[in-house]
């Protein structure tokens, strides 16, 4: 998919076809094709500019934005709850591993580091020697 037109050469096709020139004019000097110039004069009677419209392409995500504010809240209540017990409690549509992620890309939370399994290691290491 081409990038969209730049903002100024969409202005000026705009104000070419509104200064009187028809649409098969302006296709005809090669500014742009036809299709393009009908979609900018709908896209400016729709929405009043002639800016481009957000890539609405891709999966939408399953988590609202009151889903993930719940988990926030519900994490920072009880920190060691599971992803498992995590979902049930909230009643989330989701598997373990997407809420892993959602947890901790789009919340930004990390899982806390269990030390005492290091300290338990380490001390076992020296002891043999």
């Amino acid at each position: 998919m081409p990038a969209p037109l730049s903002l100024d050469l969409r202005e000026r096709i705009l104000k070419a076809y509104k200064s009187g020139k028809t649409v098969k004019e302006l296709a005809a000097s090669k500014i742009s094709a036809k299709s393009t110039i009908y979609g900018l004069i709908k896209l400016e009677k729709e929405t009043g500019s002639v800016e481009p419209r957000e890539n609405r392409n891709g999966r939408k995500p399953i988590l609202t934005n009151d889903d993930l504010e719940r988990i926030k809240i519900k994490i920072e209540e009880k920190s060691d709850i599971t992803l498992d017990e995590l979902r049930n409690e909230l009643n989330l549509p989701v598997c373990r591993s997407a809420l892993c992620n959602t947890i901790n890309h789009k919340l930004n939370l990390k899982r806390k580091k269990d030390t005492s399994s290091k300290r338990t290691k380490s001390a076992r290491c020296k002891s043999k020697t």
